[in-house]
């Protein structure tokens, strides 16, 4: 990501609050936050709208009873039956 050609001056010393409307893994605050500061402009805070779930992960003794697991679909969505 980058600042607008010509729109730098604008965000200099100025304090911003950045908006996602889906934070999954907050990569996209985080280039939206370099380039703000790159461009001068000071990060106030975020506002995000939805956040995904965090997928599940099998412990180590999951490993031993597969059925025990929590089961997700794609894209951390819970499946119709849970």
């Amino acid at each position: 990501m980058r600042v607008r050609r010509g729109q730098a001056d604008k965000l200099k010393g100025r304090k911003c609050i950045l908006v996602d409307d889906v934070l999954t893994t907050g990569a996209t605050l985080a280039e939206a936050a370099r380039a703000v500061t790159a461009a001068g402009g000071l990060i106030s805070g975020a506002v995000v709208l939805a956040a995904t779930r965090p997928p599940a992960y099998a412990s180590a003794a999951a490993m031993d009873h597969p059925g025990s697991v929590l089961k997700t679909q794609s894209k951390n969505k819970w499946l119709k039956d849970e």
